[in-house]
Parts: C-alpha cells; structure tokens; sequence
C-alpha cells in the first residue's frame, strides 16, 4: 500500500511538473513572438525609412505599384464580405477582421512601414488599382467617400482613376413573381441611377461600363446594346460624361467608346 501511494504521489508531482513545463513554453513562444514582432518592425522601419530618405518619389512609385496595385479589386456589400470567426468557427461580417484578412501583408500597417510610407502607399493603391462594382449604386458611393484606412485628409474619391461597373439591361426584382423568374428591362431612369455614382470620381478617370443584355441572339444583343447606348449616352449623360474616359462593353463582345464616337461626331457637325 505504501508503495502505491508513493507512485500515485509521484504522479502527482510529475503532473504538476508537466502543467508547469506547458506554462513556460506557452509564455517562452509569447515572449518569442513578441521579440520577433519586435525585430521585425525594426527592421521594416529601417528598410522604409531608407526607402523615404535615399529614393526619389519616382522609384518610390515603381516599389508601391509593385506591392498595392490590383488590377482587379472587387468592392462588394458587407455580406459578401463574410470571414471565419475564430470564436464561433462561423462566417460573419466584422470589419476589423476582414481588413486584416484582405490587407494581411505588413506593409498595410503603418506601425511596421512608417507614416509617410503608408500614405504613398495607399495613395498608389487607390490611384493605380482598378475597382470594381455591381449595378448597386450605393455601394460604390460608399466606397468613393469613405476613409478606410483612416489617413487625414484622404478620400478614395479623389485619387481613385479606373472603374468598372457591371450593369445589367434586366432586372430580376423579388418584388414580382415574374420578375424574380424571368427578370424584366430595366427603365431607363434604373440605369441612368446606377451611373450615378460615377461622377463622385475625379475628372480624367478611366471609366469601363460592363453591359450585359441576356439577348438570346444577335439581332436582340444589337436591339438592347442601342437601346443601351441610348439611355446610358443620352445627350445630359453624355456632357457630364465629357469629364472622363468612358468605354461600353456590351456582352464582352462589343466596345463602344464614347470619347471617340463624341469627336467623330464633332467632326460631322464641324467638317
């Protein structure tokens, strides 16, 4: 019996020698981590401080395209936004937890890259990369006026120089049963109200409009791409337009330029 309980005893001791080898390894990783996070944002700082001193903004440029530019950059509501919740192992929407998975890279976090650094950066990001959108306007408004980043004095808005925007000639609207089945034309103040929000970007802008009609032939795609062209490039649209470089792809398969199509008509009223 005394035997037994010396071993049970022991037992006792070694997991509680065991529990104490766990908590020190567990506080010897923070503290690993810790001191590696440390080093890195030394050497980042060192690195980009170099980078601000010793180059000129043109090489700087050439560095940012490189790192921030995305010729592809989808803007979308916050429900398709959805990221792991580590907690709850469910998909929902948290800001904070989404930026940090679409922007992972250090370099997006001006502690490890500097002040000045971060805001070339982000100024490249959103004057090089090419957004884009869905028919909801308001997304997109959204996006032109809001500070994401939180930098002074910064709106997307004024830097932002390539759009495209998806629209669609027909509407599968839940507020009918038919409409939902079989979608119906849009009207054309629905489309000229998806347009809308174009004009919040800065004069000069590249401006791609997807125009999809789900014609089932030819001689519907050339039907709904006039009619199109007629509503999205009415006269009104078409002056305020003037201020950026539009192009309309109908069905990925026709390219109509505006800028083109208003000097070719220039020159037929003019000579």
């Amino acid at each position: 019996m005394r035997a037994e309980n010396l071993r049970r005893a022991r037992i006792v001791a070694l997991r509680s020698e065991l529990n104490a080898l766990e908590t020190s390894l567990v506080d010897a990783g923070r503290r690993s981590q810790r001191d590696l996070e440390q080093l890195a944002t030394a050497e980042c700082l060192a690195i980009t401080t170099n980078v601000m001193t010793l180059l000129p903004r043109e090489i700087r440029d050439m560095i940012y395209r490189y790192l921030s530019t995305r010729p592809n950059e989808r803007i979308e509501k916050e429900k398709f936004r959805a990221t792991l919740d580590p907690l709850t192992r469910l998909y929902s929407y948290d800001h904070a937890r989404w930026k940090a998975e679409h922007f992972a890279e250090h370099y997006w976090d001006a502690a490890y890259v500097g002040a000045s650094f971060f805001q070339e950066l982000i100024e490249n990001y959103y004057r090089t990369s090419t957004f884009i959108f869905s028919d909801e306007p308001d997304v997109m408004t959204r996006f032109l006026q809001t500070n994401e980043f939180h930098l002074p004095s910064l709106l997307p808005g004024d830097l932002v120089a390539n759009v495209a925007i998806h629209l669609n000639a027909v509407s599968y609207d839940r507020g009918s049963f038919r409409a939902y089945l079989f979608g119906v034309p849009k009207t054309a103040a629905r489309l000229q109200e998806q347009l809308q929000p174009l004009f919040g970007l800065k004069p000069g802008a590249s401006v791609r409009i997807h125009f999809s009609t789900e014609a089932k032939d030819g001689t519907g795609r050339d039907r709904c791409c006039q009619a199109g062209v007629e509503t999205l490039f009415s006269s009104v649209q078409r002056e305020r337009l003037k201020a950026y470089r539009v192009q309309l792809v109908a069905d990925e398969t026709h390219v109509f330029d505006l800028e083109a199509a208003m000097r070719e008509e220039w020159a037929g009223m003019h000579g």
